[in-house]
């Protein structure tokens, strides 16, 4: 890479303090091989992160947008159904869903697209004008001239140098029971209960008249008075309206059915006067089980999680991994792992805890290693809930996802830049833009993308992510630091079991690879398990401890 090609990455790299998103472009562009000479962008990268603090200085704070951000945008995980320019030439259409001829790349849009009462076009000029920063809208489309019902759609205004409107069918649908809550919360009659069903699940006005037995007529002035009722003037507002309800009430009863409560959290000071921050779970004579989290996951437990626990009687001890949650550590690296070890020893001592088998997730699965390499006789098994692989070389990141490579490849020759990439993360995060970030991690994963959005592991991550990040960045710019080290040498010669909990759609350890890495040190696998990616702690999590339990401590 020369020197005038930094000059383009440095004015990127400068972005990203005002528009935090645009750290999804210059990851695109740092993921293609290199040089060594990216280390001359390292005082840039260190800038930007001060830039970004001082821009959003909320950190550790407010990621109350993560769940909304991912529940909204759940129906925009693939291609766009429709593009149009803002001009209304078409840009992009899926025949399987608009088979008019008249729909076509490069034409206009046909009259009859948008409906004769040009509610929908109102929308998308409110779209295109940025009035009252409007982002999305909901639209109600026509697929064919011949169409009187039309579809659904969510319809957003791309983020870009050429602007395009992207329309994506939505999936939403009448809940019964969010139904009934909908209604009474803002006293709807029966009737109006019943119209409101009718346009949410993307029937007409005429179809509600024609089931009720009653004129088109009566049916439209009950749907004006539902709108008098509501303080609202379209169909598209009531469908906004029933769809922010939903996704409150699904939030609402996941904290009042499964709260992300039970543990206890604590803090043990160690010998040179530092501070080791831990949760406990679980009754303190059952079977002990040292728990070793992943990066957003944090060492806190779903209700989910905490069950699993439970029906194997187990006591689960999860300590935070070194610089997260305000601990301090002397060293970095593979030596952190070294000193984080000696540290859960004491912990044990500390709680009068003989013996335990571990359970790592994901990238925690150095920790667990060298745990169970270098005293056998108090760690007694290792179960890995995924994992990440050793690193021999910078070409071993080619597997990985986007999300994962470029840091982990730059890890190496410019650690500021992973400094950078969590702050700007975590910006886009609290500013509810965190879709991009997912997506370029999980994104090739549906098992994945579905447990983001469970409003349980939504929860659960905003509280990780709010404690992980209530320092700074160095947790996680030492956790991508550490997954592209080789850590190879602590799977070698082990006295104790491994077991490896492998999903077929884990872009951080594709199964082909976590056969080989088993085969290697004679590990034993399990999978790999369907509808299960990189997030398999939160997908099956009875399993897992279920193979934890399994561990004898003798």
């Amino acid at each position: 890479m020369t020197n005038e090609s930094l000059d383009p990455l440095i004015r990127d790299a400068y972005a990203i303090a005002a528009q935090p998103e645009r750290l999804m472009k210059l990851l695109t562009i740092l993921q293609k091989p290199g040089t060594e000479d990216e280390g001359a962008l390292q005082p840039h990268f260190a800038n930007v992160t001060e830039l970004l603090t001082e821009i959003d200085p909320s950190v550790g704070n407010d990621f109350s947008s993560y769940a909304r951000d991912l529940e909204q945008a759940s129906d925009r995980l693939t291609g766009a159904d429709l593009s149009l320019s803002t001009s209304m030439t078409v840009l992009r259409v899926d025949d399987d869903i608009f088979k008019s001829s008249e729909i076509f790349p490069g034409e206009s849009i046909p009259d009859w697209l948008l409906g004769v009462d040009r509610e929908a076009y109102a929308e998308i000029e409110k779209l295109i004008k940025g009035s009252a920063k409007a982002t999305t809208a909901i639209v109600r489309l026509y697929t064919d001239q011949d169409d009187d019902k039309g579809l659904l759609f969510a319809a957003q205004l791309s983020d870009s140098d050429k602007p395009s409107l992207d329309f994506h069918t939505m999936r939403l649908r009448w809940n019964s029971a969010i139904g009934s809550a909908f209604a009474r919360s803002l006293e709807l009659t029966a009737t109006e209960e019943q119209l409101a069903e009718y346009l949410v699940n993307g029937l007409s006005v005429q179809e509600f008249a024609t089931h009720r037995n009653r004129a088109l007529g009566t049916a439209r002035n009950q749907l004006k008075a539902l709108f008098r009722k509501l303080g609202i003037s379209s169909q598209t507002d009531l469908i906004s309206l029933y769809a922010g309800f939903s996704i409150a009430f699904a939030t609402a009863e996941s904290k009042r059915q499964n709260p992300v409560v039970g543990g206890s959290s604590h803090r043990l000071t160690l010998a040179d006067g530092s501070h080791l921050p831990f949760e406990v779970y679980g009754n303190p004579t059952a079977k002990p089980v040292l728990y070793l989290h992943a990066t957003i996951d944090g060492a806190y437990l779903t209700a989910r999680q905490q069950e699993a626990a439970e029906q194997q009687d187990l006591r689960i001890i999860a300590p935070w991994l070194p610089f997260y949650a305000g601990s301090k550590m002397s060293n970095s690296g593979l030596a952190v792992v070294e000193e984080f070890v000696e540290r859960l020893v004491y912990l044990l001592d500390q709680l009068k805890i003989e013996r335990c088998s571990i359970i790592s997730a994901r990238v925690a699965a150095p920790y667990g290693m060298a745990a169970i390499k270098s005293h056998p006789g108090r760690f007694c098994g290792l179960v890995m809930a995924g994992t990440i692989l050793p690193a021999d070389d910078a070409n071993d990141f080619s597997h990985l996802a986007m999300g994962y490579r470029a840091p982990l490849r730059l890890a190496r020759i410019a650690p500021s830049f992973v400094r950078l990439y969590f702050a700007a993360a975590a910006t886009m995060v609290r500013r509810g833009k965190s879709l991009a970030y997912f997506k370029s991690i999980y994104g090739e994963s549906a098992a994945d993308m579905i447990t983001l959005n469970r409003p349980d592991v939504a929860e659960l991550m905003q509280r990780s992510m709010k404690r992980t990040f209530e320092d700074g960045y160095e947790s996680t710019a030492q956790q991508a630091i550490l997954t592209a080290s080789d850590w190879s040498d602590w799977c070698q010669n082990l006295e104790v079991p491994v077991t490896v909990i492998s999903g077929i759609e884990d872009r951080l350890a594709p199964p082909d690879m976590v056969k080989k890495f088993c085969a290697r040190y004679g590990f034993n696998l399990i999978g790999p398990l369907q509808d299960v990616g990189s997030l398999a702690i939160q997908q099956v999590p009875d399993q897992i401890f279920r193979e934890a339990a399994k561990v004898g401590l003798d």
